[in-house]
């Protein structure tokens, strides 16, 4: 039940088949809906849910699967616990929680891929959902950042004013799709972490600019959260878990080789198992077969 009801928004057009059948043959499949698991589970979202930065090998660059996904990201990791089963992972690198053709698989595209591949449906007992941070420009103001504090100041600005006041209506439309399609299902939706710890006194000149990209963290967690909450959807915090653990932390868990790598900037594996899987646990049941719940 929403607190405060919006006006009906189009929903983003349907996939067409050729889309479809990509998605169907990169590991999703009809047969999957009816996996024998307790909990039948459905993994959407953009690098930060599809485990982007965790290498499945600890080295090699080609290590991860289709779109970017790592065994050692939150699908994996809850495909793990004994009364889980995943049976459709949509996630992909650079997903956008609207639907822009061509490039990464956006959000809109996982959905109705795993539809049409009858994954996603009223059977569905959990989904989780990372999606935002690439409609604000996340990775670019990033980048911005690690340069003068000019620069990251105007990329921040830049973001407030242009992008962030069009992400609540985003979302809202991407939740209404998901809850539609999986009406029964409890869906989790996971913020952004902080990338940095300048709090520890480690960053250097850079300090100024980590506290500027985490406050503007911040503001785009705040309407991932009153969005989902909105929807009837679980929000789950990952800022406190990672407190500490920033890149200036002696022991990070965001993946920073300082040679600008194509998953720098993203949860390593402890960030993953020791962030975002614990965090989940903390505010989701997940301990009685065929039921999902809040803690």
């Amino acid at each position: 039940m929403r607190k405060h009801p919006r006006p009906a928004r189009r929903r983003a057009g349907a996939l067409t088949l050729l889309s479809a059948l990509a998605f169907t043959s990169a590991g999703v499949s009809p047969a999957a809906a009816h996996s024998p698991g307790p909990i039948d589970y459905v993994a959407l979202g953009d690098s930060y849910a599809s485990g982007f930065g965790a290498r499945p090998d600890g080295s090699s660059v080609d290590s991860y699967g289709y779109c970017g996904q790592s065994p050692l990201g939150l699908p994996g990791l809850l495909d793990a616990r004994r009364k889980v089963e995943l049976v459709g992972n949509a996630t992909c690198a650079g997903a956008l929680a609207s639907f822009v053709p061509g490039g990464a698989v956006d959000l809109p595209e996982q959905v109705a891929a795993l539809q049409s591949a009858d994954v996603l449906n009223k059977r569905t007992d959990l989904v989780t959902v990372s999606a935002g941070g690439n409609d604000v420009g996340f990775g670019a103001v990033a980048t911005a950042c690690f340069g003068p504090e000019s620069l990251c100041t105007l990329a921040i600005r830049n973001t407030e004013e242009t992008l962030l006041p069009d992400l609540d209506d985003l979302l809202e439309s991407l939740y209404e799709q998901i809850d539609d399609a999986a009406p029964k299902a409890t869906v989790v939706v996971t913020g952004y972490p902080h990338l940095f710890s300048p709090e520890l006194g480690r960053l250097g000149p850079l300090s100024a600019n980590a506290v500027r990209f985490n406050a503007a963290t911040d503001a785009v967690n705040a309407v991932i959260e009153e969005t989902a909450e909105d929807e009837g959807f679980i929000y789950v915090d990952t800022v406190g878990k990672f407190t500490g653990h920033g890149i200036g932390s002696p022991e990070p868990w965001i993946k920073f080789s300082g040679q600008s790598e194509f998953d720098d900037l993203h949860p390593n594996a402890k960030g993953y198992e020791l962030g975002y899987l614990a965090a989940v646990q903390e505010q989701v049941d997940l301990t009685r077969p065929g039921k999902v719940g809040r803690n």
